[in-house]
């Protein structure tokens, strides 16, 4: 199934389990996450937010260990991608948060291993696979703008999924739609987060010149934006001269 065709489904899926309860989906662009709260990672290393961050940008996907659905999906796409960007992953993190209390140590453990399949050694050093048992997964998600709906019945939770890029302050820089993104995309999101640190002299001058498709979920060159709006008047004034042309012949 390629990529657009998981997307649909994600965007499907919420409706079709439920028409009563609608999980939220709004991350708000410089909002500060709680770095005090503190996770257990894969190795059962507990620590504050701010010291996982340890200083770096990070890109963070909400979502629980044993979802049988997109988190494991778009796990491995962002872990294949960012080998892609050429950024050195000991500049930034990528950062799998369980909104799931009852998940622990080997749960976290045993999506690490598979995430290490797309990720390789040198990239799987970037990721932090945490996990709260007081509820500080989803305390965490609420902040950035995400809430799920657990449903008992199928043991499964319903949510929205994107990965977010977040500063080393921990506020959202940039938020891509899952399974949307590109290779670039991912590299532009952790430049823009780390305030200048990270990238090329190349991805600083496309990022002035750039804007961000909220709609795409993907960085646009200014330069294609103005020749879609030319384009689109163009076809404007070719359709009023038309009509003119028509009027004038009735008259």
């Amino acid at each position: 199934m390629t990529r657009l065709g998981l997307l649909v489904f994600l965007l499907l899926l919420p409706a079709a389990a439920s028409a009563s309860a609608r999980p939220s989906f709004d991350p708000q662009i410089g909002a500060q996450l709680d770095l005090d709260r503190v996770f257990r990672d894969s190795s059962g290393k507990l620590a504050p937010l701010s010291a996982i961050l340890g200083g770096r940008p990070a890109l963070v996907i909400f979502g629980y260990d044993k979802c049988p659905n997109l988190c494991g999906v778009t796990q491995q796409a962002v872990a294949s991608d960012l080998n892609k960007t050429g950024l050195d992953p000991s500049t930034y993190h990528a950062l799998f948060v369980s909104i799931d209390p009852s998940e622990a140590v080997a749960d976290a453990a045993s999506v690490r291993s598979e995430v290490a399949r797309s990720a390789g050694e040198a990239g799987l050093s970037a990721w932090r696979f945490l996990t709260s048992a007081d509820g500080g997964g989803a305390d965490l998600a609420s902040e950035a703008g995400i809430t799920f709906d657990r449903r008992d019945r199928i043991a499964q939770y319903v949510h929205p999924i994107a990965v977010i890029a977040l500063t080393p302050q921990g506020r959202i820089a940039q938020v891509l739609p899952a399974l949307t993104f590109e290779p670039r995309d991912l590299r532009l999101a952790l430049v823009e987060a780390s305030a200048g640190r990270l990238g090329s002299i190349t991805d600083h001058v496309f990022l002035l010149c750039a804007g961000f498709d909220s709609s795409k979920g993907q960085y646009t060159s200014t330069i294609q934006a103005v020749l879609k709006i030319a384009g689109l008047a163009t076809l404007l004034g070719l359709c009023a001269s038309l009509f003119m042309l028509t009027r004038g012949r009735r008259v």
